[in-house]
């Protein structure tokens, strides 16, 4: 464990050293477990992003909502684009919205995430340009069971599939050509929670053909037999998603050949309250779960699969983050709401090893605006804790040096262990009681903190709404000691110390307040 951290230290100490001519650059690369790690100009790079409404990806929108990007204090905007906004008609591209996007983002000195609305944004074809709704020969749609077709396109046909990557092997080209250098765009997403709501599958007489027929060789896992042989009641799902996780890889292949930038699928995850009714309940087709290693294995060209996760009950959540963070597929979650609970999960998704980061939906010009002043949204004050932090905590998280803690509903104490050493989180005002002082809980449930262990004995501390101890282990006899407590900021990766914490401040528990605080720590066992 000396030496882990001991080279995570050496790791650090390198932040922020290098040149200011480096040049930019954006890439997924694997770690030595074999985890993708996103990099930015040659940094870790975790994406705290807030993504613009689905009809907001415009310049001149874009550039009103910049005082309320700012005070989100993201370091990344998700912006939707359209297919029908750039081939407006066949063969016909326009692309002077995305190049107005890239001069906005630079004005605002912000990074973009661009989401390509091509032929699926929440299981439908909205995004797709009139010519090809119209064509319903040529880009046929997925029937139902009574073969009535729905709004979306079926995802067997080959028409659809190649209009789509031609648009979009055109738009990463112009990109390419205008942003290279600078790399305002640092990762794009490809479709939007892709599948069909609207049927179980695609029941059209071509379909029908092929879901009798074997399964396709390479589908991961399956046997020889049909679809039904192989997967039961689950086979039109299975059916869905070999096709368009073939139909999504062509896609971003095209796409990166034009321009290789990292690329990504955000799912609807199958895990809904309620019955499970893929078609229905959740997209039928999409990345859920079950099928996560067989829809990456289908379309190599996706760098990482991100679960958009709204569930504001801890067990939920986290239920479904879990299932998304997985060998070759890092936590990713593209899309949250802004409650004080996503907040808190915010916190607990950015401490998981290798998390590529989180992003709210959502953002309009009242955003951290309450009554005519300024307020910090609950998600904007987890970024303005992280965002600067982030260089230097994300190599001791991933290196399991890194732990959270988030209070929940009848959770106000939550230990932490590290080596030789453990914590405990407290939330709300601290009393004495039967087994000794414990927290009692904010009424608001604001209580979240990461804890990483930068030494064996400094630890980084940072969040809000707590209160926090620290002890010996559990069996060693003595008590810790606060050798010093520096209240600070990062700068280019590096911690600035503002001031020393002694005394009343430290005299009942390390306190991070509402407003929240960073803290670089240092003890000893005394025994």
């Amino acid at each position: 464990m000396k030496k882990r951290l001991a080279a995570v230290a050496a790791l650090l100490a390198t932040l922020g050293a290098a040149p200011a001519t480096q040049a930019q650059d954006s890439r997924f690369s694997r770690d030595a477990s074999g985890q993708p790690v996103l990099t930015v100009d040659g940094k870790p790079f975790l994406v705290l992003g807030i993504q613009l409404n689905n009809s907001s990806g415009f310049p001149d929108t874009f550039h009103a909502l910049a005082p309320a990007i700012k005070r989100s204090h993201a370091n990344t905007v998700m912006v939707p684009l359209g297919w029908e906004s750039i081939e407006p008609e066949e063969g016909r591209f326009d692309f002077s919205i995305i190049d107005g996007l890239i001069a906005e983002a630079r004005a605002q000195h912000i990074r973009i995430a661009l989401l390509w609305f091509g032929s699926w944004k929440n299981a439908k074809m909205s995004y797709a340009p009139a010519w090809v709704k119209h064509d319903t020969q040529r880009f046929p749609r997925v029937e139902d069971a009574d073969h009535h077709p729905i709004d979306a396109l079926s995802p067997i046909a080959e028409a659809s599939r190649n209009a789509d990557a031609k648009a979009f092997a055109a738009l990463m080209a112009h990109i390419k050509a205008v942003d290279a250098k600078q790399r305002t765009i640092i990762m794009v997403q490809v479709e939007n929670e892709a599948g069909t709501l609207g049927a179980d599958r695609d029941h059209s007489a071509a379909a029908e053909a092929l879901f009798t027929a074997p399964v396709p060789a390479d589908m991961p896992g399956a046997k020889q037999g049909s679809w039904q042989d192989n997967y039961a009641e689950k086979a039109p799902e299975a059916f869905m998603a070999y096709h368009t996780a073939r139909y999504i890889g062509a896609v971003a292949a095209a796409g990166r050949k034009a321009y290789d930038l990292p690329m990504y699928a955000n799912v609807w995850p199958r895990e809904q309250p309620g019955l499970l009714r893929p078609g229905d309940s959740s997209p039928s087709g999409g990345a859920v779960s079950w099928l996560l290693p067989q829809w990456k294995a289908l379309a190599p060209a996706i760098d990482v699969v991100g679960v958009d996760n709204y569930d504001t009950n801890v067990a939920p959540y986290t239920q479904i983050a879990k299932a998304y963070d997985i060998p070759g597929n890092p936590l990713f979650v593209p899309e949250t709401g802004g409650s004080m609970a996503h907040a808190r999960h915010a916190f607990w998704t950015i401490a998981q090893p290798h998390s590529v980061g989180i992003s709210k939906f959502g953002i309009d010009e009242g955003f951290g605006i309450s009554k005519g002043q300024e307020a910090i949204e609950p998600i904007a004050l987890d970024y303005q804790l992280l965002r600067d932090a982030a260089p230097f905590l994300l190599p001791l998280r991933d290196a399991g040096h890194a732990l959270s803690a988030v209070e929940e509903d009848g959770m106000a104490n939550i230990p932490l262990t590290f080596d030789g050493i453990e914590a405990v989180a407290r939330f709300g005002e601290v009393r004495d009681g039967y087994g000794g002082p414990r927290g009692q809980g904010n009424a608001d449930l604001s209580g979240r903190v990461i804890v990483a262990q930068v030494e064996a004995n400094r630890f980084l501390i940072v969040g809000a709404s707590t209160n926090l101890l620290f002890a010996p282990r559990l069996g060693t006899a003595g008590h810790v000691e606060l050798v010093s407590v520096e209240e600070g900021h990062f700068m280019d990766g590096r911690w600035v110390r503002d001031r020393l914490l002694n005394g009343d401040e430290t005299a009942f528990g390390l306190v991070l307040p509402a407003s929240g605080k960073s803290l670089m720590v240092t003890t000893q066992v005394v025994r």
